[in-house]
């Protein structure tokens, strides 16, 4: 829409400027009305005012040992069900990784197993030194309860030193919660607000490890820009699932492909990853982890 409406500002530009021009000689007196007519014609194009956006940036956490989490030979299951089994990694600290397949593949019980929320079948999972984990599940706002407020929800979380309620306005108010929107029962809410909310919560004692399944839901273009930015900045280390290209590609450093029960890890972003799997799957060689 930006595009088009330059496009035609230009046009409309030089209609005027020729129109005026040539307005009072008879010479250009059927080319002038041509124009006046054409310009008649044109259907402006408005632009909407720019809309409110979330506006923050993750406090940067403490720092945790060079090795954040590692998996030996690690296997999950549930009942007959074989998720995956014999894999292998360490996570380093600064990692953003993305944990990419198909529906059903793994993705979340991988992450909720890196949580904590779920136990290996078999195998080892450790986390590194002065680790401290945050899980923001797709359903992270079930976990809150729906009858508080939220400056009363935010203030029973946060830390001593963002407690008064100047701060928790402001932190609320970068996620498009202002004025009396801050007395809003979380029930209330919709799916995309909960989110915002939850996310802010999280905010409020930031980790040195995040663990995102799915971040994105719910959110507009805008405010997954903005996410994007923040966890680009991030100096800890992330593992996130997404189905969003563009967000994988811009943030990934890591892609862990799980897929047939196994775990692929490939260096880069998710550009990287799909030159490296179809040289993998053409029998090329290639140079994953």
């Amino acid at each position: 829409m930006e595009s088009a409406f330059k496009n035609q500002q230009d046009r409309i530009h030089h209609l005027e400027t020729f129109i005026n021009r040539f307005r009072y000689q008879a010479t250009k007196a059927k080319q002038v009305q041509s124009r006046i007519k054409e310009l008649d014609k044109i259907e402006r194009i408005d632009l909407p005012d720019d809309e409110k956006t979330i506006h923050f940036s993750f406090p940067q956490p403490p720092s945790s040992g060079r090795m954040v989490s590692e998996f030996r030979n690690v296997a999950k299951s549930y009942g007959e069900k074989q998720v995956f089994q014999g894999v292998n990694f360490v996570i380093n600290r600064g990692d953003r990784i993305a944990l990419v397949g198909v529906n059903g593949a793994g993705k979340s019980t991988l992450i909720k197993l890196l949580a904590g929320a779920e136990i290996v079948t078999r195998g080892e999972f450790r986390l590194g030194h002065n680790v401290e984990v945050d899980y923001f599940a797709q359903d992270q706002y079930k976990a809150l309860d729906p009858s508080a407020r939220l400056i009363d929800d935010l203030a029973s979380v946060a830390p001593t030193a963002v407690s008064d309620q100047t701060r928790l306005r402001t932190l609320l108010g970068c996620f498009l919660f202002s004025d009396d929107d801050v007395f809003k029962r979380i029930g209330v809410l919709s799916g995309g607000e909960r989110n915002r909310y939850a996310m802010a919560r999280m905010l409020l004692q930031p980790p040195n490890f995040l663990l995102l399944d799915e971040p994105t839901n719910h959110l507009d273009l805008q405010a997954k820009d903005v996410l994007l930015e923040a966890l680009q900045k991030f100096t800890g280390t992330a593992v996130f699932v997404s189905h969003d290209r563009y967000f994988i590609d811009k943030l990934a450093t890591r892609i862990f492909q799980i897929e047939g029960g196994g775990l692929y890890d490939y260096p880069g972003n998710y550009e990287d990853f799909l030159w490296q799997k179809e040289r993998r799957e053409s029998g090329e060689p290639f140079f994953p982890r």
